[in-house]
């Protein structure tokens, strides 16, 4: 390691000593970087500096982590340094190997002595490398689904951190590769449910041997899992460890509620008395209510003032059970997360990625220093040719993309350029595929006008999948009550875009066309109305899996009679955990399934050979598949050389 100080203290000398007024919240944030930052990486390096600067605090107890004290009161820098080295293998963390030196040090105690110090810790996500796989990766959001509930790290076993995401793009830069997968998750997925079926994904499309006729991830192909702050329903430990910690924000809506149910309360039991008694009385019907004139009568005022404070209480009671249920079953908190975190991270991740892929991966990074990329300047002499994206999401995952898509639209061009800017999402990164699982966007998204409001990025994408059920029972029923009263419209609240399906229509010449249709209850409509243009409608290719099993459980046909038969079985299945209508499409043993890893492994097929591979792969499976409008390709790569 190189010893020498390039760096000036702007700080007197260690070791440091705590502010009597500030030392609480000091100490307390540098240990929440790291409880919630990835090891080794450059954040939690810095926060293991400032603590090892400082004496441990009064009233802390003692603690190690990874045979290092928390708090070392170090002399030195150098100390500092070599005590952090000592901690990992350094050859398994070679970028932590390469920066963290003395100098390094020395940059992150000016950066915390000069007030600096959220802006040298903050990131917005964290980048991980699969051990087994190295073309593997998990990119996480910081953000945390409550400010008093830790985030859950991915298994650090399995996964290794890196340094930052410079080194991720000097990865990618020195194997070569050619072809990204991002795939991201959707509503009520706790982090460690997604760790578990990212990494079940990462062995099934890793596969080799002479049965896979699909396809594998190869040399060339990185594989990546987003995940973003979303929590599971109910139990989540948020959901209820605010309620003790702002006491005082809970009893002020509480008290709200309480006076807005007794105003609305007294209006109902106004109406009860004047109009509803006399009437049910007319018909012979008691009630245990008082006509509303019988407050006349003082012999009757303390039996109607205790009828009434009932009205007003069980009117508070169920508005406050409403409110209580929205809240924890989480759905428009993880909306939110999902427009305002995981959008933005997501976002900023391929900014820096198209940055970092460039011929220096370290400038865009802070404490650059130009002679630090000696050692890694042959690797960028090469051209570098761009990579092609393709983006898989679930549920309100597609929230998440098209948001994504959105930003980065907005930063590299409008559609106004969209013929010169193509399919660009920056100088190293170009946008393919877009594929679409079980969408929880609202069906208007198909249609033209103002509510498609992303319908210029959408445009770049080269090929876009939509995988969807009419038995998705999650976004059918659960999704409009989520969504009532967030959405414009209520058509937009009640049909969404996973819910299409593909329904046999007679065509003049009396053949069989598919044509996408959605069921509002027991009758359907078709998904959009044809006009002049609708060119972002024909852009996707459709894949019904109503009836595929793993998100479908019974063999009924779906028609006027069996709609509600249908929804109330695999309702049933769904509860036993025997088929998962909103989640199934990623089952490793499933058509669906076959088709994703056909879509991001064959990369060399051409438009015709993909379609007939999917054909293929559908033959004799309840799975049906209507391709767009977009012209195919006479030949593939490949033909094209065989015929040169």
């Amino acid at each position: 390691m190189n010893h020498t100080m390039g760096t000036k203290r702007t700080y007197q000398g260690l070791p440091l000593y705590w502010h009597q007024e500030t030392f609480e919240n000091d100490y307390r944030w540098l240990e929440s970087i790291v409880r919630n930052t990835a090891p080794f990486s450059d954040a939690w390096t810095k926060a293991r500096i400032v603590q090892l600067a400082y004496p441990m605090p009064k009233g802390a107890k003692t603690q190690t982590l990874y045979n290092l004290p928390i708090y070392g009161s170090y002399t030195s820098e150098l100390a500092i340094a070599d005590a952090l080295r000592s901690t990992c293998n350094l050859e398994e963390y070679p970028d932590f190997d390469s920066q963290v030196n003395e100098d390094y040090v020395i940059r992150a105690l000016n950066s915390w002595h000069n007030k600096q110090f959220a802006k040298a810790v903050s990131r917005n996500f964290e980048v991980y490398v699969d051990r087994q796989y190295s073309n593997c990766f998990l990119v996480v959001s910081t953000a945390r689904t409550s400010l008093n509930i830790d985030r859950e790290l991915p298994p650090i076993n399995r996964f290794r951190p890196l340094f930052n995401i410079a080194e991720m793009g000097r990865l990618i830069r020195m194997a070569n590769f050619r072809y990204l997968t991002l795939r991201t998750h959707g509503y009520a997925s706790p982090a460690d449910k997604f760790y578990q079926e990212f990494m079940a994904e990462i062995e099934s499309l890793s596969e080799k041997g002479p049965i896979n006729q699909i396809g594998t991830l190869e040399h060339r192909n990185v594989y990546i899992g987003y995940r973003w702050p979303s929590e599971i329903p109910l139990i989540h430990p948020g959901l209820w460890s605010d309620l003790g910690q702002q006491k005082g924000i809970t009893f002020k809506f509480l008290f709200l509620v309480a006076l807005l149910a007794w105003i609305f309360g007294t209006g109902f039991y106004i109406l009860l008395t004047l109009i509803g008694v006399p009437l049910l009385n007319l018909f012979g019907i008691e009630m245990a209510l008082s006509p509303l004139w019988y407050w006349f009568d003082l012999n009757q005022i303390s039996n109607l003032f205790a009828q009434w404070n009932w009205v007003a209480l069980t009117v508070f009671a169920l508005w406050l059970l409403l409110m209580q249920l929205l809240r924890i079953s989480t759905y428009q908190r993880d909306r939110y997360r999902a427009i305002h975190y995981a959008a933005p991270d997501l976002a900023e991740f391929f900014w820096r990625l198209d940055k970092v892929l460039g011929e220096n991966p370290y400038t865009s990074m802070p404490f650059y220093q130009t002679q630090k990329e000696i050692a890694v300047s042959n690797d960028y002499n090469q051209n570098f040719t761009p990579i092609s994206v393709n983006l898989i999401t679930h549920s309100m995952g597609a929230l998440v993309i098209v948001n994504v898509l959105r930003i980065l639209s907005d930063r590299f061009g409008k559609e106004d350029r969209l013929e010169y800017e193509k399919n660009n999402m920056g100088d190293y990164l170009h946008l393919n595929k877009l594929i679409l699982t079980a969408p929880d966007i609202p069906l208007e998204f198909l249609r033209e006008g103002r509510n498609n409001y992303v319908r210029s990025a959408i445009l770049r994408c080269n090929e876009i999948y939509l995988f969807s059920s009419d038995r998705d029972l999650v976004l059918r029923y659960m999704s409009i009550l989520g969504n009532w009263f967030s959405e414009p419209s209520i058509e937009m609240s009640g049909l969404r875009l996973g819910n299409v399906y593909l329904k046999p229509i007679k065509n003049s010449a009396g053949k069989i066309d598919y044509q996408p249709y959605i069921r509002v209850m027991i009758t359907s409509q078709a998904a959009v109305q044809p006009t002049s243009a609708y060119d972002l409608f024909e852009k996707f290719n459709y894949i019904d899996c109503s009836e595929m099993p793993g998100v479908n459980y019974t063999s009924l046909p779906l028609n006027l009679f069996t709609s509600l038969i249908i929804d109330g079985m695999n309702t049933a299945f769904f509860i036993a955990k025997k088929a998962d209508v909103h989640g199934g499409y990623y089952f490793t043993d499933t058509t669906s399934f076959d088709i994703l890893k056909l879509l991001i492994t064959r990369n060399g097929l051409s438009r015709t050979e993909t379609l007939a591979e999917i054909n293929r792969l559908i033959t004799g499976k309840p799975v049906l598949f209507l391709p767009s409008h977009e012209p195919l390709q006479e030949s593939s790569e490949a033909e094209l050389n065989h015929q040169s």
